[in-house]
């Protein structure tokens, strides 16, 4: 057990609102003026409505309104296969019907050495995965970026709570996803992951290169409540 949320607030020895170093150096912080946090019966309980927390040149500083990254960071050593689950439900507030990128809430394990991404992430009406590789400056480069959203036959509904599963297996290099006990998707990940944070956000992310600001920014917002977090790596037991 990484965390029950048993606590009366979130715990900051096992999480921290993520930041990003810009590029003249200044750390840019992934938190919502508007964010409303609780932690209750076993969860913790993100709110922002609506979302207020925008950029409008750099895409990847645009797109999480308020996301936690763990403080720590699970090792996937050669060997290994590591399991992160969660329970995870989202709540949308004036999302455009069945967009992927307008509002939605996520769980995320992020490798930062690599740009690796394994997410699921759903709104009101969608349960989808994201399986990414980002561009990270002097990591990854441009040509190795990519990102797919796969939409899921898994039922969705406002406040609709889900068993997510991921799981990651070092030596064939394979990731699965598992919603409610069912494998529901797997990929082949091109790079070795040494280990993984995990995290869990609200996201906006409708592109700025395509989209104006009115466009991206009109009134909606999201609640998402996560919790309680596994970490089992095979033959060592529950983290």
């Amino acid at each position: 057990m990484y965390d029950d949320f048993s606590a009366g607030e979130l715990d900051p020895g096992r999480w921290a609102v993520a930041e990003l170093r810009q590029a003249e150096g200044s750390p840019y912080r992934y938190a919502d003026s508007n964010a409303r946090v609780q932690t209750v019966d076993g969860h913790l309980e993100l709110t922002i409505n609506p979302f207020s927390h925008w950029h409008d040149t750099v895409q990847t500083l645009n797109n999480p309104k308020q996301l936690y990254i763990s403080t720590r960071r699970f090792e996937t050593p050669p060997g290994s296969v590591v399991e992160f689950e969660t329970d995870m439900a989202i709540t949308t507030y004036g999302q455009i019907p069945h967009s992927l990128r307008d509002a939605f809430g996520t769980i995320n394990l992020l490798d930062f050495s690599s740009g690796m991404v394994l997410d699921f992430a759903a709104t009101n009406d969608t349960v989808y995965i994201v399986y990414e590789r980002l561009h990270i400056p002097g990591v990854t480069t441009r040509e190795q970026y990519f990102a797919h959203r796969v939409v899921l036959e898994v039922e969705a509904g406002p406040g609709l709570e889900h068993h997510l599963m991921i799981r990651y297996d070092r030596d064939r290099g394979y990731a699965e996803w598992f919603a409610d006990g069912e494998r529901v998707y797997w990929a082949e990940v091109p790079v070795p992951v040494e280990g993984f944070n995990l995290g869990m956000g609200l996201f906006s992310s409708r592109e700025i290169d395509r989209y104006i600001r009115a466009e991206r920014e009109h009134g909606q917002g999201a609640t998402g409540r996560w919790g309680p977090w596994i970490v089992t790596t095979r033959g060592q037991g529950p983290c």
